[in-house]
């Protein structure tokens, strides 16, 4: 495997091949999935008005991480990384193609929709794991975190892209046109895209070697895959317990694991409420959300570049209370501020450039503060987690948040529409602040360092998995 100098950054890591790869195939995987995310959302909106109907749209891809992420990371580690990766691209693309096929027969149909949203969402379940388990096997030690800050910056790119800018943008502009006697909208068009672009990344996960994957343990030869995951299926509850019980004692493996899934809330809420402040608090036209909204995917990228030395400076635990409290203060000052424009100018505070600007430094303020919960959070599971292991662990991470996530979206929406976007904000400032709080009470309880080493020993599969200080006193 070949090694980037420490120190290379981003470029240096993206001239390794396989990684580039791997990198290219996040990206657009990553982006296509939440620009068509976006599109079903759309789509629910435009037949129903109904906010309820998009509450269950949010469900049909969140619920499936909470019923099969857990399993996926168990077979997850006993799979091939390589086939997992690629089959699922595979997978997906044939999905979206059945889907371009349920809207081209009935563009109103809403079960198609939530069907295949559910399916989609399923077989992310075990692409997820893989990819977040490969990128060790990919860099050395010291570029463990330029690559995850990496990889944590292609997320928010795509989730920033797919959300934000690609299907609106794609939506307003692509054409409506009839071919065979069939009507090709931009929804149809948007799917048919997704088709090929997941086709793509299966072509690129193909074009690393197996042998670059260098797992920890062999994978399962083609002839008896099958076998293998049924045997791993026979003790799937038993090493969902098990991965859980790793969790729970490593108390510093928890909190990260917390921490992780609640950055991963936010960004669900922040998808969700992002249409409402627009409308509602700023009184700005539904199609003016990209511009809004910028600052705040700019502020990610920033943060993600800067993460690793402002890690090294502050310690882990310090830069997530510092991000907590940005969090805070951003979302509480931005409808505080309006509010006061209004007041001042209650003519005239629609055009005020000023409160835009503002509001864009906040939003950019927001992005950082986002950061900095989430990629230390994010390499402390990586760094505390055996590679035997990491499959389970971060499927049981994207459980957690996934539902977590599914009851704090539907009552924010209910509560926007009962009660404002204002008020909403409010709350969420509130949940911020306690938030950070709570991590800070936790740190004291257990008395967590930065400089705190947990080592986790592995036993076989019919004993618990504990860490080795615990096992030590015992």
């Amino acid at each position: 495997m070949a090694v980037a100098k420490p120190g290379g950054g981003f470029l240096t890591l993206l001239r390794k091949p396989d990684f580039l790869r791997l990198w290219l195939a996040q990206l657009i995987s990553q982006t296509i999935f939440n620009a068509s995310n976006c599109a079903i959302m759309l789509l629910i909106e435009a037949i129903t008005q109904s906010t309820t109907q998009l509450g269950l749209a949010i469900i049909s891809f969140s619920l499936p991480a909470v019923l099969f992420g857990a399993p996926a990371g168990v077979l997850v580690d006993r799979m091939s990384k390589r086939k997992v990766l690629w089959s699922s691209n595979c997978l997906r693309g044939i999905v979206s193609l059945i889907f371009v096929l349920s809207l081209l027969f009935n563009h109103n149909a809403l079960l198609p929709v939530y069907a295949l949203s559910f399916i989609v969402s399923t077989i992310c379940q075990f692409f997820a794991p893989a990819e977040s388990a490969t990128i060790p096997m990919l860099v050395n030690n010291e570029e463990l975190m330029p690559a995850l800050s990496l990889f944590n910056i292609t997320i928010m790119i795509s989730q920033a892209l797919g959300f934000v800018v690609l299907t609106p943008l794609a939506l307003l502009f692509l054409p409506t046109f009839h071919l065979f006697g069939l009507t090709l909208d931009p929804f149809v068009q948007i799917y048919a895209a997704t088709a090929l672009l997941y086709l793509v990344c299966s072509g690129l996960i193909l074009l690393i070697p197996n042998k670059s994957f260098a797992p920890h343990i062999q994978a399962p030869k083609d002839n008896d895959l099958t076998a293998q995951t049924i045997g791993a299926m026979g003790h799937i509850w038993q090493e969902m317990a098990q991965g859980w019980n790793f969790v729970r004692t490593n108390k510093p493996l928890f909190l990260a694991v917390v921490q992780l899934s609640f950055a991963g809330v936010i960004i669900f809420v922040i998808s969700e409420i992002a249409t409402p402040m627009v409308k509602d608090l700023l009184s700005l036209p539904a199609n003016t959300m990209p511009i809004v909204f910028a600052p705040a995917g700019i502020g990610l990228i920033a943060g993600s570049l800067l993460m690793p030395q402002l890690v090294k400076r502050l310690g882990q635990y310090r830069t997530i209370h510092f991000g907590a409290l940005g969090l805070t203060l951003a979302t509480a000052i931005i409808p505080l501020l309006t509010l006061v424009v209004r007041l001042l100018a209650p003519q005239s505070w629609r055009d005020n450039p000023w409160l835009m600007i503002m509001v864009a430094v906040l939003m950019f303020a927001a992005g950082i503060a986002l950061d900095f919960i989430n990629i230390p959070s994010q390499t402390a599971i990586q760094e505390l987690t055996p590679d035997k292991l990491k499959g389970r662990v971060l499927s049981l991470q994207i459980v957690l948040y996934s539902a977590c996530s599914i009851p704090v979206l539907l009552f924010l929406g209910a509560a926007s529409d009962l009660f404002g976007i204002d008020r909403v904000l409010y709350l969420l400032a509130g949940f911020h602040l306690a938030f950070g709080l709570w991590c800070i009470y936790f740190e004291r309880k257990y008395k967590l360092t930065d400089r705190q080493q947990a080592v986790p020993v592995v036993t076989p599969l019919e004993h618990v998995i504990i860490p080795q200080e615990q096992e030590e006193r015992v």
